[in-house]
């Protein structure tokens, strides 16, 4: 039998697939350096496009690590008995 899962404690996220961590990576890594190529095209410079490459990494591997970490339980469980 499945387990009951009661009202309001669902979770629609994804756990565990690697093509939505690599959607989340690589999706910032192309946003990010696009973004800093159109700007070094517009101020004539030759750095910004490596600072965007940089940051979308950052940025995409943010977004994976919030998207598919796991909830502490305690925390959790806190927030429960305090409602």
């Amino acid at each position: 039998m499945a387990q009951e899962i009661p009202p309001g404690e669902h979770d629609d996220g994804p756990r565990g697939d690697p093509w939505n961590a690599f959607g989340y990576l690589v999706s910032g890594v192309l946003l990010y350096g696009l973004a800093g190529w159109l700007l070094d095209r517009w101020l004539g410079t030759t750095f910004l496009v490596a600072i965007g490459i940089l940051l979308g990494a950052i940025l995409g591997t943010y977004q994976t690590w919030a998207r598919f970490r796991i909830p502490d339980s305690t925390a959790t469980t806190t927030q429960k008995k305090q409602q």
